[in-house]
């Protein structure tokens, strides 16, 4: 179970990386990779599960894994809509998503 569990982290990882590594390619042009809400909604999967998982053998935080998953849904759903409307993307957005992705990284690690 253990190597299970590293293996979802490891995905999870990868996937915030991929977010965040898709909009910094895109950052100048601004024009979304569909990479990036595939990612970011990849990270909020791999994020209910390892939930699950910590719910089931351990003793939660729950106010963290709550923010976290708020962070990731909103993350998710910014993505998506930078997604469907291209370079045309409100900067409030487009600013939001690498904000809100490093936020969620910054919440794991210090919280």
């Amino acid at each position: 179970m253990s190597f299970l569990y590293s293996l979802i982290i490891v995905i999870h990882l990868l996937c915030w990386a991929i977010a965040l590594g898709t909009w910094i390619a895109a950052a100048r042009t601004r024009e979304p990779n569909p990479g990036m809400a595939h990612a970011a909604a990849g990270a909020l999967a791999t994020g209910l599960i390892l939930a699950s998982i910590i719910s089931i053998t351990g003793d939660p935080n729950h106010m963290k894994l709550g923010v976290k998953a708020l962070i990731a849904i909103i993350v998710t759903v910014l993505a998506f809509i930078a997604r469907k409307k291209g370079p045309q993307t409100s900067s409030a957005v487009w600013y939001a998503i690498p904000a809100a992705i490093v936020i969620n990284v910054v919440v794991a690690v210090l919280v």
